[in-house]
């Protein structure tokens, strides 16, 4: 593998390989890399170590069974910040901690678009996932993340567009630190806002402060398998620009704003498209 140094495409999508050959890291001509599978064991297979020379990657590339990465050197040597062609980036953990030293060593370059973080083990984000550092990213995938105890100050992210949290199943509250304290804007630029199976959350907050806007570009929220969240926020409902707004196997919520009987039916009233299960 490693002779073949002028290749440029090599698309591994959806195989299921559980390594990758030493070789591909004298491919410096690469480009597309699909799938790049982390081994800790063997002379003959690939630590994240050989993506070092992989500078011409660009497009997507996920990077999977990230819990074998042995230690912080061996993960900086990866050098994903200087990865600057990549516009999309998967980084897949397992559901298994990681040292916050190869968590650290794994921030990609600044000007990524897409970025999708799956099955992170630990119960805090770390510090570059907390900040809004990747300043053009439009796209974000929070998903399995199932022991963080609270959301990310997303809110600082400055072109973000859309937003997907998937299963962060610790989470009971989501609050002002979801939102951020160091803009006098939270999301922006946010269209797109999906929650998915957040079957232990309850209460989602949006404290209004003066002078600070929040989501005031919101036109789709979608709520999906949230079964003890109670109600949502006002804010969101009445001083966003919402067009769409999807309601699927959340009991309380689907109860609190159904048509005519609903409680608090009214609050979304001027919304043109509501949905829920079955519709």
């Amino acid at each position: 593998m490693g002779k073949l140094t002028n290749l440029r495409h090599l698309q591994n999508l959806l195989t299921t390989l559980e390594c990758l050959p030493k070789g591909i890291s004298r491919l410096t001509s690469l480009q597309t890399l699909n799938e790049f599978v982390v081994s800790s064991d063997g002379d003959n297979k690939c630590k994240i170590g050989d993506l070092r020379n992989l500078n011409n990657l660009r497009g997507e590339l996920g990077i999977r069974v990230l819990w074998k990465v042995e230690d912080e050197r061996e993960a900086q040597k990866a050098e994903l910040k200087n990865k600057i062609h990549l516009q999309h980036l998967t980084l897949d953990f397992d559901g298994k901690e990681v040292t916050k030293g190869v968590a650290a060593a794994l921030e990609p370059h600044p000007n990524l678009k897409s970025l999708s973080i799956q099955r992170y083990g630990d119960t805090e984000w770390h510090d570059w996932m907390m900040r809004s550092s990747l300043t053009q990213l439009k796209n974000l995938a929070l998903s399995y993340c199932s022991k963080c105890l609270r959301m990310p100050p997303l809110g600082e992210l400055p072109v973000l567009a859309k937003l997907e949290i998937t299963d962060t199943g610790s989470v009971k509250h989501i609050g002002g630190e979801f939102l951020g304290s160091s803009s006098r804007i939270a999301f922006p630029k946010l269209k797109k806002l999906t929650f998915h199976d957040m079957k232990e959350w309850e209460k989602w907050e949006v404290k209004e402060e003066e002078e600070k806007s929040i989501l005031s570009c919101l036109s789709y929220l979608k709520i999906l398998g949230c079964p003890k969240l109670e109600e949502l926020p006002d804010h969101v409902l009445q001083r966003t620009p919402l067009q769409e707004q999807v309601i699927t196997d959340s009991d309380i919520l689907q109860q609190r704003y159904q048509q005519d009987i609903g409680e608090d039916r009214q609050k979304i009233s001027h919304i043109p498209i509501v949905k829920y299960e079955g519709e």
